[in-house]
Order: structure tokens, then sequence, then C-alpha cells
């Protein structure tokens, strides 16, 4: 999938249940620009991790292995590159009004990535550390919200967890002084954190409370609109008349992650009281932690993004900038900073049948690569260096990263081509079943040496064997799957936004739908297990056990040397009958009907193919996209107006 497409492990996938396993590895090393194989070198780490790991204990290269042709549902996986699509589309918008306005927060150049299965070949950009773009602020939430998860599971303590909304009392009106009301929300939240957790001096009256986590919010909606919410809420709001109907207001919110050490049932009104009047804010106990994602997440709803002006994107990253937007306290923090003293880091590890378990997993050494977290989910690239004003603690997440290692220049002048920086972990970046990245720099085919050609040659190949260790479909197979998928769910995410889909006399016609959507999607997952099954039920792909010699065995050879050695083993040597071209290894276990169907799909995926090449090529890739955009739209009113002609023959019938 290209850059509106995840490598992603999707959360809400992923099993709920963490396990406790300390994972080490062994340090792969890689020179960057370097001559000598890196892949090989590299390569001769991954084949030597299981020795030195001894016990059967997890290393970071096993983890590359065991995480590669890990499936995930296809429906779910089309639904969730949908979303990372609009969170693209959301972070290119700022990131262009941002660079409209004289703010760089792209590098020039990129970093190609190819995949190590599929060859899909894609340029990303390399974003700077701009907290502000939304998938920055994700490759930076994902070590809390992973460390977060593995913390609460691993704690003693987990189940009294509490999380609260404190809500600042005044709303910030647009280009106002936004820092400001974040810095003083940040501070008092501080200062409440210590007079929870200590004894009163006075009284030696003590909470006895934690607090855990704190991180910023804010919501965006003008006067008017703010009124309205009071007033359906029953309270009352002047937001209008001090400010305009329709001055743009911003409410500045932090969610806090808190730990009641003991018992203060008797205290809790008392508590919270204390807490409302020494905030200065608007106070919501919100109970037990029932998903991290809710506690830890982007300052902005994406609603709220989009409908900002340009202005407003330029203001509110200068608000922003270098603030501590997530911010781990108390003890977390402290087991997230020893987490990272001891270079380890928490990544979800295939286990089997598709489940995942959160795992310590030790960092490899910076050398001339880069770090395995410079490379989101999605395999967007991002620069390190966006310190936090408000954290102390230089050592932590936000500390800036030393100046990166000069890259070789050619003669000319110019800088180096094909630089092959590494393997990221697998990523399901464009089908449903997960593959490393290739991440090479300043790529161009034409220049590709022969060492650098086979660097990349031994990465795909050992990624393949993998890919085919977890019995994972052909590359082919899988593009088809997920090209089924993406079809799927953009023509539900079409009829979901039809407007004429929300009268109340079209229930039927909506039903209609919503039943061809399942059996849509019920027909994706048997491709997408079919897929795999014709793959691994094939002769050639069964590397247990030793299969029986065909009866029809014929050319026993005649050759004394052989016949020496057949009779030393006692067995008998032949050579086998080649295979006639017309030979198939897939075992015919579908009806004829079933095996029309997919010819027809299949056919169909190629028809798509072929035209879509063709107006990439007469149109150019942006002219190609609306006249296929077009063209979807005819196709949907057609197959809408199908499903109300059926839906009002039913309801004649």
């Amino acid at each position: 999938m290209s850059a509106g497409g995840e490598i992603f492990a999707p959360d809400d996938l992923a099993s709920s249940s963490f396990e406790n396993l300390i994972v080490d590895n062994v340090v792969v090393q890689i020179e960057g620009g370097k001559p000598g194989g890196i892949a090989a070198r590299a390569l001769a780490g991954v084949s030597g991790a299981a020795t030195a790991s001894g016990r059967g204990v997890k290393t970071h290269n096993s983890v590359l292995k065991s995480n590669s042709g890990w499936g995930l549902d296809p429906v779910a996986w089309a639904r969730r590159a949908a979303a990372t699509a609009k969170l693209m589309e959301q972070n290119d918008r700022i990131a262009k009004a941002l660079q409209r306005a004289g703010e760089d927060v792209i590098r020039p150049g990129g970093v190609t990535l190819i995949s190590a299965v599929t060859n899909v070949i894609e340029t990303q950009r390399v974003f700077r550390a701009v907290r502000f773009l939304p998938v920055v602020a994700a490759r930076d939430r994902r070590p809390t919200v992973n460390g977060l998860k593995l913390f609460i599971h691993e704690h003693p303590s987990a189940r009294y967890f509490r999380y609260a909304v404190m809500t600042c009392a005044e709303p910030v009106p647009a280009f106002g002084d936004l820092r400001g009301a974040i810095q003083e929300l940040s501070r008092r939240i501080s200062s409440w954190a210590y007079e929870v957790s200590t004894p009163d001096k006075k009284t030696g009256k003590c909470y006895d409370i934690e607090v855990l986590y704190r991180g910023i919010e804010f919501t965006r909606a003008t006067a008017a609109e703010r009124d309205a919410a009071a007033a359906e809420r029953g309270q009352a709001s002047d937001l209008s008349a001090r400010y305009g109907a329709d001055t743009v207001l911003y409410h500045v919110h932090a969610n806090v992650l808190y730990w009641p050490k003991r018992n203060i049932a008797k205290l809790w009104p008392e508590f919270l009281r204390y807490t409302e009047k020494f905030m200065d804010a608007h106070w919501r106990d919100n109970g037990r932690v029932e998903k991290v994602e809710e506690i830890v997440k982007y300052c902005s709803k994406p609603a709220d993004t989009l409908a900002a002006t340009d202005d407003e994107l330029v203001w509110l990253y200068r608000q922003t900038q270098k603030l501590k937007i997530c911010q781990p306290m108390g003890e977390f923090r402290t087991w997230m900073k020893e987490l990272k003293k001891e270079r380890k880091k928490v990544v979800r590890v295939h286990v089997g049948r598709g489940d995942g378990q959160l795992m310590r997993v030790k960092k490899g050494k910076r050398g001339g690569a880069p770090d395995e977290d410079d490379a989101d989910d999605d395999g967007n690239v991002i620069e390190d260096g966006e310190a936090g004003e408000d954290a102390p603690d230089k050592d932590f997440d936000d500390a800036p990263e030393l100046s990166p290692e000069k890259r070789p220049r050619l003669g000319d002048g110019g800088p180096a081509a094909n630089i092959v920086i590494g393997l990221t972990l697998p990523q399901w970046r464009h089908t449903p079943w997960a593959e490393p990245m290739i991440m090479v720099q300043n790529y161009d085919p034409l220049k590709l040496s022969t060492e650098d050609g086979a660097d990349i040659r031994e990465w795909q190949q050992q990624a393949r064997e993998w890919w085919d260790d977890a019995f994972a479909p052909p590359p082919e197979e899988a593009l088809r799957v997920a090209r089924m998928a993406l079809d799927v769910a953009e023509r539900y995410a079409a009829w979901s936004c039809d407007g004429r889909m929300s009268d109340d006399d079209e229930d039927d016609a909506r039903a209609a739908l919503k039943e061809a959507r399942a059996e849509a999607e019920d027909d994706i997952r048997e491709a997408a297990e079919a897929a795999s099954y014709i793959v691994h039920t094939c002769s050639s792909t069964v590397r247990e056990g030793q299969a029986e010699l065909p009866h029809d065995i014929s050319n026993i050879i005649d050759d004394p040397v052989i016949e020496e050695i057949a009779e030393i083993f006692g067995g008998k040597v032949v050579r086998l009958k080649p295979r006639t071209p017309d030979e198939d290894d897939e075992i015919p276990f579908e009806s004829s009907d079933d095996e029309a169907k997919w010819a027809h799909v299949r056919a169909n995926l190629d028809q798509r193919a072929s035209e879509w090449q063709a107006l990439v090529a007469a149109h150019g890739l942006t002219g190609a996209r609306q006249i296929d955009e077009d063209r979807q739209r005819v196709r949907y009113a057609a197959y809408l107006s199908r499903q109300y002609a059926a839906a009002a023959c039913r309801a004649a019938a």
C-alpha cells in the first residue's frame, strides 16, 4: 500500500493479554553505505541469533522472522488502511500549510522502501520531528502506548488505576495564548500530583494517590456551538456574548491516569472537592481504565484539524512547538526511563495463530543505520530532534539525537546513490500479511551497483524464506486479496457517506446493502484462506517429513558409481520423470462454480490493473485518479439502483 495505505499491527485486532517476557537480542551491526555486503553480515547475525540466545529466548532478529507473514483479518486490515489514508491526508494538509508559512517540516530527498516480499517500491518523504504532524505524533505515542499497556498488565495494583479528564475553566480564542494555557494546566497537574501523594504538613492527612500519566488535548468549536452544547446539557453559557458567536474557541483538556494506593472511600468526596478547587478546572473522574488509546492520543480531533484554516494550523503548530503533550509521571515515568536505560522497547510479537503479545526487546546499536523507531508503523521515516521545553530530563524520549554521520558523496559532489540502510520490522503495508521493508537512501535504479543489487536480493531472499515458513500465500495472491479488500472497503465507505441512505423509508435498501457487504467480506476472507491453502498444500512447499515416491518412477540410473553408493546405503537411485507443462500443483478442493467465480474475480482485477496503467500513461497519476473516481461513482450509482429495485420488489411481494 502507498503512503495513503500501514505497516501496522492494529491495536484493535491484537490480543488483550500481554505476557511479561524479556527479549534480548544479538545486535546486528550495519555499516551504512560502506562496501562489503551489509545484507550478508546482517543475515549472518540473524542465522546466529538462535544459538546465541540460548534456551529458546527470542531475539530481535527472531522477531523479524516470527512477525514475517503474520496474517490479519483482511476486512479489518482494509478498514484500518482506509483510516490510515485519511490520517495521511490530514498530515499532508498540515504539512503543506506549514511549508507555505515557511516552516521546514519535510527534509529534502527521501527514503525508498522496497517491500522485501511483494517487491513494491515507493519513495517516502522524511518528516522532521514536528509533533503537530499526526504521523510524527503517532510515532512518538507508540512507545508510550505499548509501554503503558505492559506496565498496566504487570502492575499488581493495576485494577485500582483510574483516569480523569481536567478541563480549563476558560477557553482560548483562536490566535490567543494557547501555549500559556497548556503550560499552566501542566504545571497545576504536576503540583496537584505532589500534593495528593504527600502528607499535609499541618494535619498529616494524605490521600496517598500517585499520578502516572498526563496527556494534553484541545477541542475546537465556535462560541455559538459551545453555547448550544451547554444548553443541551442543561448548563448556562454566555460565550457568544463574551467572544462573539462566530469566534473559534479552543478548550484545553488533560487526560490524567492516577493510582489510589489505599482505600480512601471515606475521603473520596473530600478528595474530589479538593481537586476541583486546587486545579481551578472542571474535573470528571471516568473510572477504571478500559483502553489505553483513550488516554494516550493525538492532541486534536481529526475533524477539528480538518476544519481549521491554514493560519490556524500554523498558529497551533507554533503554540505547541516543543511542548511535551504526552508525559509519563511517577512510577510509570521511572519504569519507562529504566526501559530506555537498558536500551529496550516494547514490541508486539507474533506467537502463532494470528495472536501477538507485548514483549520487551533490546534495541540494536546505532551504527550507520537508523534506529528501528525512526520509521513509524506505516513506514513513514521521521527525523529525531524536537525536545520538550517542559522536560528537564533530557535523557528521556524527547532528547535530541546526535548529529547523523555525513553521508558519502560522489566525485561530482552529489550524494551517493543507493545507500542500503537496513531492514525494518515486518509491516502490514501492502497486504494483510506482514513483510519487512528494505530502506534505501537516494534510490536510483539506473545506478544500482552489483553489490547494492546483491544486498537487496539477499534481503528479499531471506524475507521470502520467513514468509514461506509462516505459510503466507504467494505475493501475487496476497496483493490480489488486498486489492479485493480495499475495493469493498471503498464501496462501503461511499455507501456510508451517501445522504440518501439516511431516510427511514429506505431501511430495506440499507439492509440489502449491508447484507451484500457482509457477503463480499465473507468472500474476501475465503479468498485469503484459500490463497494460503493453495500454496501450502503443494508438494513443493512441504518442508517436513519425507514424501512418498510415486509408483510410476522410471529411468533407473545405470551408473557403476551410483550403484555402489546405492548398495552402501541400501537404496535405489532413480531419476524422476520431468513434470509435464500442464501439470498443476493445486489440489482441486473447490466446486466448478467456485472456480468460475474466482476466475471471474481474477480476470476483473487483471482488467482493472490494465485499465489503470493505461489511464496513468495517458493522463498522468492525478488525472487517472480523477477519472477512476468518476467511473467508480457511476458504477456505484448503478449498484445502488439495482439494490433499490430489488428492495422494492421484495417489499411489493
